[in-house]
């Protein structure tokens, strides 16, 4: 027979853990920008704002932010979590540095002429060794080869996005020895 549960939070979080098919990305995705409170399955809690959950994994990247501006990244596993407490819903107060804490130097120092310009002579490269590039993307701020690869701003080697690993390496070799401007 099972032990009695002592209280409501125990309710709470068994249902966590026995329901997990209920928790749908959605789910997932309203505790962005959140500060929660997670309790794993040997006890421990871990408290932080929620920069990203992988809805399949359901794990979750938690950040805390210190007194002296620096920050800590912590990433809970979904198997090891036995409940989620949203302790702060105040999704403003960091959602501006939560979103630009991995971005480098590169993507934010193109203005948007710069970005176009950048997106034309990539093409104009690609469409010179013969790939079929097209722009896409609601404002074309996109390039799609073939439906299998897209490359996002800032359109270095590094944005470029596949599930093809064959394409995707040398889609970024080519990109890479592609002659800057001047050349």
């Amino acid at each position: 027979m099972a032990a009695p549960m002592s209280s409501e939070t125990d309710r709470q979080q068994l249902g966590f853990s026995a329901n997990s098919e209920q928790r749908s990305p959605g789910f997932w995705r309203s505790h962005v920008y959140k500060e929660v409170e997670i309790t794993t399955v040997d006890g421990r809690k871990h408290r932080g704002w929620v920069y990203t959950v992988d809805p399949v994994s359901e794990s979750v990247v938690l950040v805390q932010f210190e007194e002296d501006r620096k920050k800590t990244v912590e990433m809970v596993m979904g198997h090891a979590m036995k409940g989620i407490t949203v302790v702060n819903e105040d999704i403003d107060s960091h959602k501006e540095e939560l979103d630009h804490m991995f971005i480098t130097a590169d993507d934010t120092s193109f203005s948007k002429q710069d970005l176009e310009t950048r997106r034309d002579e990539l093409k104009q490269w690609l469409e010179k060794n013969r790939l079929p590039v097209k722009v896409s993307g609601k404002e074309g701020e996109l390039l799609s080869i073939s439906d299998a690869l897209v490359i996002e701003p800032p359109y270095s080697a590094e944005s470029c996005r596949s599930t093809n690993e064959i394409i995707l390496g040398r889609i970024q070799a080519l990109i890479r020895s592609k002659p800057t401007s001047g050349q």
